[in-house]
């Protein structure tokens, strides 16, 4: 149910800049979704939904058109950290959002204080997932994506049921929600539960432990993964000094229309290969076996709906020739689309109007919530959530970077960088289409 403090809202003139409030929490929605990309995934592009957080608690802060903006922004800034969004997984992504804020906000609203934040949270999970498993039914898995909607759902009902469990608990306690919310003061004995009970406690020496355990040995090696994470870096370093966010952006978006339009198979896979290659290249993450183990299950998927000449069997699937060449037509299409978006999309990119200066300012808080010192611990989440929220928001109000209109004089060597990163994607941009022309 809504706080009985919701009754007593008092408007705060710090939070009465709904643009800059929408930015600090697409911010968090950033920050939360990039540590849900980290998190293993059955399917590709699976959402355990935790970056919809920030969304579900602004449905009482936010007005309806800045809480729609907040959901865009979500979206936007998601796919840009991700460099997915010229792919189909930026589609689910706004597909799922968008059904799922204005499902979440019409329940609220329709419920008038009856259902509570954790109804609402289910509901929002369960409606994102089912449109995102009707999304993949046209454009990756056919008629079989109605046998991934068991799981689908379920995990919606899990995550959903955890985050608004999380929702309710932060709105009662902290402080940045009071304040944003307009409501009185949370009362000094919410801040007892500071003191760790049973729970708590074993959190923290279990935390404690890790700590101690992850430090022994970690300054005399390195392990590959961090080696390999560092060169991945230089690569990403030197790439943003060559190609301007912009033009790269541009270039993508030519190189997209130029593979969908390819009909020829064999050349739509070498162009596959090749903005893998050119991803990994950029200093973006790259796996074989991810890209191989989502290509086989997509092509299996679509075996399960036989189509054309029978080509054979195996463990009692029919392999047909039509069901086989639209897997992999479906598959390459995937992940081409995703290697073009890792591969075009960099650091800095603004987008333009009001939406992109949001979205601009965002990545600014973004930047501020990487630089926070202090420790979120497993025994006191929504304590430390508040306390990073009101650092982050109390440091100054508006970030350098949510004025993306400023530029700086390049050097004559930096504008000779960027002329060879325009001239490498005028080159990259003709060939693709050339490419389109010759073997189509």
């Amino acid at each position: 149910m809504i706080p009985s403090r919701l009754l007593m809202r008092r408007p705060s003139e710090d939070f009465s800049d709904k643009a800059r409030l929408t930015a600090f929490l697409g911010a968090f929605c950033f920050f939360l979704s990039a540590v849900e990309y980290m998190l293993p995934k059955p399917l590709p592009f699976m959402r355990l939904g935790i970056a919809n957080l920030p969304i579900l608690i602004a449905i009482d802060i936010l007005p309806f058109k800045w809480y729609l903006a907040l959901a865009l922004v979500k979206v936007i800034g998601m796919s840009i950290i991700s460099g997915t969004l010229f792919s189909y997984i930026a589609l689910f992504s706004l597909v799922g959002t968008m059904a799922a804020a204005f499902s979440m906000w019409g329940l609220r609203r329709a419920g008038r204080g009856l259902i509570s934040q954790i109804g609402v949270s289910i509901a929002g999970a369960m409606v994102s997932n089912a449109t995102q498993i009707l999304i993949a039914r046209y454009l990756v898995f056919r008629e079989t994506a109605w046998l991934i909607a068991p799981l689908f759902l379920t995990m919606g009902l899990a995550t959903g049921a955890a985050l608004g469990l999380f929702s309710e608990r932060f709105a009662r306690i902290s402080r940045w929600y009071a304040l944003a919310a307009g409501l009185p003061p949370v009362e000094e004995e919410v801040f007892a539960e500071r003191r760790p009970g049973a729970v708590k406690a074993f959190f923290n020496r279990l935390s404690e432990h890790r700590e101690r355990k992850e430090g022994k040995g970690a300054a005399t090696k390195k392990t590959a993964k961090e080696k390999a994470a560092a060169a991945r870096a230089i690569r990403r370093e030197k790439a943003q000094m060559l190609f301007p966010p912009g033009p790269t952006a541009l270039a993508g978006v030519i190189v997209m229309v130029a593979f969908l339009s390819m009909q020829s198979l064999p050349a739509k896979a070498l162009m596959l290969v090749f903005f893998a290659l050119a991803a990994a290249g950029l200093g973006k993450r790259f796996s074989l076996f991810v890209t191989l183990s989502v290509t086989a299950g997509i092509v299996v998927a679509n075996l399960l709906v036989p189509s054309g000449k029978i080509l054979g069997s195996f463990l009692g699937l029919k392999i047909t020739e039509g069901a086989l060449l639209e897997g992999f037509q479906r598959a390459i299409t995937f992940e081409g689309l995703m290697y073009i978006s890792k591969a075009s999309i960099m650091p800095g990119l603004n987008l333009p109007g009001r939406l992109g200066s949001i979205v601009a300012a965002a990545f600014g808080y973004y930047e501020r919530v990487l630089e926070y010192k202090g420790k979120i611990r497993p025994g006191a989440v929504a304590l430390d959530a508040d306390a990073l929220m009101m650092r982050v928001w109390e440091s100054d109000s508006i970030p350098a970077s949510a004025h993306p209109g400023q530029k700086k004089d390049l050097q004559p060597a930096e504008r000779l960088k960027k002329g060879t990163g325009l001239a490498i994607l005028t080159l990259a941009s003709t060939v693709a289409w050339v490419l389109v022309f010759f073997l189509r």
